[in-house]
């Protein structure tokens, strides 16, 4: 009994060790083992963060006093707003929130000054971009922390009983329904992680079990192979999408200000950029593991510099770079514009064209590295 237990520890250790020589014998495993959790941790450090900070601020000063201007030096001199722009008019103002070049704006009423003088309680307004409705209540919360504590003091006078009243403005999503931005923002994560699972794995697997000389040997030509990899996966995903449109529209009615002809075709770009992605994962892979291992060293940091956990405002400007080769970036501000808001042709093209780029350049490197490896 003795022995036989001694015999099948020492077969399963010798698996254990063959098991690891395999991992570790193939140079790419050992980068894919190595890089991706050193990667990860240094993205972590810098992006995962719920705070929010560098906001970027709107003031209207209809008073234009010193104790308004009080006001502004206090706001500006907080570590959570990064930015204040003066507007001049609320065309100007709307104008900006709708092109996302400011999340908050702050309306200082006429009478400002007046009323604090005559030991009455000022109303200003705070105008929010309810798109992302997580860090609107953050950013309320810090003006009115911000407006709670400030003590006017102008000519030796001070106000310490006068408190500024804060009425709150949610655009887009007035009652910041969190399942608005989560259900738009999930259809982003969910086509990412399925897109890049098929199209990683198309190539890899196939080499793995020595079908892809087969396919080789056919009349098609390489980029006729990929073409044939792509459409499967982009249709699976549009079912997917489907699917969850009608989720969000009948259970969580979420509007579709834009219409859906025009969702579906951005959507379009997107999906290509992504199958792009995948399939260059794909064709540099020569097993299902190292595939897996690469659309998972690719989804993390997606995910983390998309803007989805946190704004991307908050990050280090190195960070914020890497962003606008993020195709998961112009997704969110396309969903989000197409659903919760009449977002105009410009702004689409704004964020249709970068993805244009991503989807040729991906497409191109794999379609050479695919010739490569063919011939």
């Amino acid at each position: 009994m003795m022995k036989n237990f001694v015999s099948v520890c020492y077969a399963v250790w010798a698996l254990i060790v063959k098991e690891f020589q395999i991992i570790w014998s193939d140079p790419k495993n050992r980068a894919m083992i190595l890089c991706p959790p050193v990667l990860m941790l240094a993205i972590f450090a810098f992006a995962a963060t719920f705070e929010v900070n560098n906001i970027s601020m709107l003031i209207y000063d209809k008073d234009d006093s010193q104790i308004s201007r009080a006001l502004i030096d206090k706001l500006a001199n907080t570590p959570y707003v990064k930015h204040i722009d003066m507007v001049d008019n609320p065309e100007e103002l709307t104008q900006k929130i709708d092109n996302e070049n400011a999340f908050v704006a702050l309306t200082i009423p006429q009478d400002f000054a007046k009323k604090i003088y005559l030991n009455e309680s000022p109303v200003v307004q705070l105008i929010l971009d309810g798109r992302k409705s997580n860090t609107a209540q953050v950013v309320s919360a810090y003006i009115s922390y911000i407006l709670a504590s400030f003590q006017h003091e102008i000519d030796g006078q001070s106000f310490p009983e006068i408190s500024v009243k804060l009425i709150n403005r949610n655009w887009f999503n007035p009652e910041l329904n969190y399942q608005w931005y989560i259900v738009t923002s999930f259809m982003g994560v969910l086509v990412t992680v399925m897109m890049l699972a098929i199209t990683a794995l198309s190539v890899a697997q196939e080499k793995e079990l020595g079908t892809f000389d087969q396919v080789l040997i056919s009349p098609l030509k390489p980029f006729q192979i990929l073409i044939g990899k792509t459409i499967p996966a982009i249709t699976v995903a549009y079912i997917d999408l489907t699917l969850m449109i009608i989720a969000g529209h009948f259970i969580f009615h979420i509007p579709a200000a834009r219409g859906y002809p025009m969702i579906y075709a951005c959507i379009f770009v997107f999906l290509l950029s992504i199958a792009g992605i995948g399939l260059f994962i794909s064709t540099i892979c020569q097993t299902q593991q190292q595939a897996i291992f690469g659309v998972f060293s690719f989804l993390a940091p997606t995910f983390l510099l998309s803007g989805f956990i946190t704004p991307i405002e908050n990050m280090p400007i190195f960070l914020q770079k890497f962003s606008y080769i993020n195709p998961l970036t112009y997704f969110f501000r396309l969903v989000r514009g197409l659903f919760l808001k009449d977002i105009d042709n410009i702004t689409i093209w704004a964020n249709v064209w970068p993805l244009l780029i991503i989807s040729i350049c991906t497409l191109s490197f794999a379609s050479w590295f695919f010739n490569k490896k063919v011939n």
